[in-house]
């Protein structure tokens, strides 16, 4: 068998959705449907990558009850747990959905600081992992004290090995990994607004500001605005990606399991990468239609990447 995807993050978490009849803020809510499952970028990304049948493991600081039962439940779905220990427990993250408005709320519990000794135990294991894996998913943002280069390491050993990258990240943290040549940078188009400081109203602007990502290093830019048209950006020009309209019930993790579907496609079935775009797009979308991440169909998936209209430009 070969080594697994390793999907690089730092803060995973349990994910608790909670589904109301009707939401009253301020009043006493009961949840008529309740489900307890894994969360965090990372971790939803080797979830979706294990149920289109890809092995994956996944990193992160974890600890305490909330720890185990996260390790346990990425386990059971085929994922291979890689995380290191932390004195403090796992975040605990809550969807609330309410069924009459169609509102979702998602309440976000930051990542704790891991501690010294922590960060230094996953940087010597990862560093190993990557010269080893099939590609390198890097995906998320940082905890507090952790430095804006934390990610470089293990985009040099994946260089130097010849790892390909991808990498899902804004800010410090993404640019920081941008002159290594990662094969992907992909982020939502708040997140470029977020990196660079400027508002990308048009696809113009959006062009712009992805091509300063690719100036800086990256292959290809994949830029994605939730139902709306999505950008791939590389050395032949750009794609647009106009998506059908779908009912969603969940968003959550949907970008993530676009991630992953873009690996997938890429790794397993050697698509060129804008199909392996297309088909991230319809991974993304069918994640949308469950009610908890990273369980969606993959038959719903193919269905959906189908209707992915492109438009060259």
């Amino acid at each position: 068998m070969s080594d697994p995807v390793l999907c690089l993050g730092l803060t995973p978490a349990v994910q608790r959705t909670l589904v109301f009849k009707r939401f009253d803020p301020g009043e006493v809510n009961r949840a008529v449907e309740s489900h307890q499952t894994s969360a965090g970028k990372a971790v939803n990304t080797a979830v979706a990558l294990a149920t289109l049948g890809t092995p994956a493991c996944v990193t992160g600081f974890n600890g305490g009850a909330s720890g185990r039962f996260l390790a346990a439940y990425v386990r059971e779905r085929g994922v291979r747990a890689c995380f290191t220990a932390m004195p403090q427990p796992t975040r605990v993250c809550t969807t609330v959905m309410d069924a009459a408005s169609g509102v979702i709320t998602e309440l976000v519990e930051e990542g704790p600081e891991p501690g010294e000794a922590a960060r230094a135990a996953f940087a010597a294991r990862n560093e190993r992992l990557v010269a080893r894996a099939r590609l390198v998913a890097i995906s998320g943002t940082l905890p507090p004290g952790t430095p804006d280069d934390f990610y470089v390491p293990f985009a040099r050993r994946a260089a130097a090995a010849g790892v390909p990258v991808v990498i899902d990240s804004h800010r410090e943290a993404l640019l920081r990994v941008l002159p290594f040549q990662p094969l992907l940078a992909k982020l939502t188009v708040r997140e470029l607004e977020k990196t660079f400081g400027s508002a990308c109203g048009d696809e113009a602007a959006i062009i712009r500001a992805a091509g300063r990502l690719r100036a800086a290093g990256a292959q290809w830019v994949f830029v994605t605005h939730g139902g709306r048209p999505a950008l791939l950006l590389g050395g032949e020009g750009c794609v647009w990606f106009d998506l059908p309209e779908i009912k969603v019930d969940n968003p959550i993790g949907s970008g993530d399991c676009t991630t992953a579907g873009f690996v997938h496609a890429w790794l397993d079935r050697r698509a060129p990468v804008a199909e392996a775009a297309v088909f991230g797009l319809g991974c993304g979308m069918a994640n949308a239609l469950t009610r908890v991440p990273a369980r969606f169909e993959p038959a719903a998936a193919e269905r959906l990447a189908r209707q992915v209209h492109c438009r060259m430009r």
